[in-house]
């Protein structure tokens, strides 16, 4: 019996991720041509076609949407068994694709890389960075190894590691407000909430942990795209923003944002990583969670004065 080769499912894969015969080809780092001919020798294997091509428009057929699921499985089968070859030698050697969401990578990277490269000089670490929903997908399809993320999320059929839970602070403007006067929840009723756009999950912790859902339905909000942003729509009179202890330096807070504290109980996020449970190098991971844990370490913001 003549089988698939490893390669014929990876394009085969690819293929139907991109619908795109350029695009999976560049992922593949093949020509077209090349990419059609041995898509074209898998489908005579099977005696099936895969794909309806036409002019400008590729389309799965039935039967490679019955198969896809099947090919995923055989080459994350695959890698497993290279991976799991791979746990003889030492931890935290070797090719590790890291996911990072926007709202962690600026604060953390800049002490983790260096600290990273010094107590494993042969981990050859790959970054992407994207908001968590995308991450989630990419690591679902083998892109990447893991990601570091905030929580709660779902994340089925994948594990998870918290490694510490991070408060959120209100940052507000105000010549007469006081760093030391900490505030409530219900504060916010008072406050126009300026919050990230859609698909960054900090968005979602920041209304599920200050339960704004319900406070802030009928006010105006503005969108943004990184935590510098709201910073400065702050500073410039828009509104309020909650942010996350590791974006708070408060030797870099622009003149008139005050930062304050919340009482106890502080609206929290949790800070983890998530892998694919079938993944082999859970144990490497979680020395890698350890490591971070213990590198990253924050300090609590001291107080300022008004």
């Amino acid at each position: 019996m003549i089988l698939p080769t490893l390669r014929q499912l990876q394009y085969f894969i690819a293929l139907a991720e991109n619908l795109s015969f350029s695009q999976a080809a560049e992922k593949c780092h093949i020509t077209q041509p090349s990419l059609s001919l041995a898509l074209r020798e898998m489908e005579g294997i099977l005696g099936e076609k895969l794909f309806y091509r036409k002019t400008r428009t590729v389309i799965l057929t039935e039967v490679g949407k019955d198969l896809l699921p099947l090919a995923r499985s055989v080459i994350e089968q695959s890698e497993n068994m290279v991976r799991m070859a791979g746990r003889h030698r030492a931890p935290l050697t070797g090719s590790l694709s890291l996911g990072i969401i926007p709202t962690i990578a600026p604060y953390l990277l800049p002490k983790l890389l260096p600290a990273l490269q010094s107590s494993y000089p042969s981990l050859d670490l790959r970054l992407k960075e994207d908001i968590t929903g995308r991450q989630i997908e990419t690591l679902k399809s083998g892109a990447i190894d893991l990601i570091l993320m905030a929580m709660p999320f779902e994340t089925p059929d994948m594990e998870q590691m918290i490694l510490w839970k991070e408060p959120f602070f209100l940052a507000r403007a105000g010549q007469n407000l006081s760093s030391s006067e900490e505030v409530r929840l219900g504060d916010l009723k008072n406050e126009n909430i300026l919050l990230l756009d859609d698909g960054h999950c900090l968005r979602d912790h920041v209304l599920s942990a200050c339960q704004l859902s319900s406070t802030h339905t009928d006010q105006k909000t503005f969108g943004a795209t990184s935590l510098q942003t709201l910073i400065q729509m702050v500073q410039n009179g828009y509104g309020a923003t909650l942010l996350p202890l590791m974006a708070i330096n408060p030797y870099q807070i622009p003149k008139g944002v005050v930062i304050q504290r919340f009482v106890n109980p502080q609206p929290t996020r949790q800070i983890g990583l998530c892998w694919r449970e079938s993944d082999p190098r859970r144990q490497e991971f979680r020395i890698l969670g350890e490591f971070i844990k213990k590198i990253s370490y924050i300090t609590p913001i001291p107080n300022r004065g008004s």
